[in-house]
């Protein structure tokens, strides 16, 4: 099973900024961001994210990440899974879990997924990374600093974890697109 971390951050590496503000996103307006994003989730074919990316999604005013994937909500919260599952009961599935990342990743393959976007958050992304469960991350890195706020990968204790550059290129106005794959041949210096 392959496992991507697909974010925008900020370049001091915030997610989001004080109070879950995402309005630096506006910075990137990304040309070609539509396209980038329907060929990537044209090849994913499970969802992972946290309770607090749901309630996030849920404030701005959206349902679910995305219709018509299979989304597993890492959460204790049984009345979120159950408005997500409502949202679309005929088309997308929810599956609440609760505990380790790695264990709910193993239910994911275990169903047969075979590739799985970590739809947030970095609280989410920091424990597959401790888990060695991330296989690639891409990121648009927008033209600000945001000083505060969730990291790409926010967990406490994170060992060394080296990748390989795929792809680095301008993303709209002043962004930065890269994409690395885990490079688990790497040998540290």
């Amino acid at each position: 099973m392959h496992v991507v971390w697909y974010t925008a951050l900020s370049i001091d590496g915030r997610i989001a900024g004080p109070g879950d503000d995402m309005a630096f996103l506006e910075m990137v307006d990304g040309s070609g961001e539509e396209r980038d994003f329907e060929d990537f989730i044209g090849r994913i074919d499970a969802l992972l994210l946290g309770g607090g990316t749901l309630r996030w999604l849920h404030g701005q005013g959206h349902d679910l990440p995305h219709r018509g994937i299979p989304i597993w909500l890492v959460s204790h919260d049984a009345a979120l899974a159950a408005r997500a599952a409502a949202a679309d009961p005929d088309g997308t599935p929810v599956t609440r879990a609760e505990g380790d990342v790695a264990t709910v990743l193993d239910a994911i393959g275990a169903a047969g997924h075979e590739r799985v976007w970590i739809a947030g958050g970095g609280d989410i992304a920091g424990q597959a990374l401790a888990a060695d469960r991330v296989d690639e991350v891409i990121l648009t890195i927008a033209p600000t600093v945001l000083g505060a706020g969730p990291a790409v990968f926010d967990h406490p204790a994170l060992e060394l974890k080296r990748f390989a550059l795929a792809e680095c290129r301008e993303y709209g106005r002043g962004a930065v697109r890269l994409r690395w794959l885990r490079d688990r041949e790497a040998r540290p210096a």
